[in-house]
């Protein structure tokens, strides 16, 4: 699923360049779109971009808010890719159960020692 979000992050930076040069003549690189959408707010973008193109009247507007709306959707794939990574179950614990894995083995080993008071309550133990 990386791969996916990777090459759709391609295919913005793509889309993105092909744009400002065709429809508004400017000459500009590929990388330099990539740090355009590696920023991380949207409103930031937004006035980059509106700087870039000297304005954000009609088709400069129309531009700005389709390559926000586009970045937006890139986002949430990017980080819907990342979480089913980290939650990932294919025969594996994933992420989550090696880190819930690691907190019980410090837990056990702090019991062992004497002292519970860096552990969350064992919900299945009886009250006292």
């Amino acid at each position: 699923m990386a791969v996916a979000g990777a090459a759709s992050r391609e295919q913005l930076v793509g889309w993105c360049t092909q744009q400002l040069r065709k429809t508004f003549g400017l000459d500009v690189s590929e990388e330099i779109m990539q740090y355009v959408l590696s920023i991380e707010s949207a409103e930031e973008i937004r006035e980059y971009v509106t700087d870039l193109l000297q304005g954000n009247e009609d088709k400069k507007g129309q531009f700005i808010e389709e390559l926000i709306t586009k970045w937006q959707k890139n986002d949430l794939e990017l980080s819907s890719d990342a979480l089913q990574q980290f939650f990932k179950k294919d025969g594996k614990l994933g992420r989550l159960g090696q880190l819930l894995k690691e907190e019980d083995k410090v837990c056990q080993f702090i019991h062992k020692r004497g002292t519970g008071q860096a552990c969350s309550p064992d919900p299945w133990s009886p009250s006292m």
